[in-house]
């Protein structure tokens, strides 16, 4: 005869990454990243093969990078991923610091 499975509580859901207080320092990074390059939303978006509007809702947060997609935006952007990663954990050190 088979075992009950046994009842475990569950944990509380972890907050979306979208909803952490850190993920306005990625937001603000990508728009840095762009104008430290000189571009214009349009003329990044070009670089990507994609529209102003893309670009646009990325910098607001409406859609999500993944890995590839932010190495493609540091690359356009004449950076890269390893420099993104590292002021992204220079401000969130400084934001942690900050009371």
């Amino acid at each position: 005869m088979p075992q009950a499975k046994k009842i475990r509580p569950k944990s509380p859901a972890a907050p979306k990454s979208l909803h952490r207080p850190e993920y306005s320092a990625v937001l603000r990074a990508l728009i840095e990243m762009r104008e430290g390059a000189d571009l214009l939303q349009a003329e990044l978006g070009k670089r990507l093969g994609r529209s102003q509007s893309y670009v646009s809702m990325a910098e607001r947060g409406n859609i999500r990078l993944d890995a590839l997609q932010l190495h493609d935006w540091c690359t356009a952007c004449g950076s890269s991923l390893v420099a993104f990663a590292k002021k992204l954990e220079r401000q969130w050190a400084a934001d942690m610091a900050q009371p």
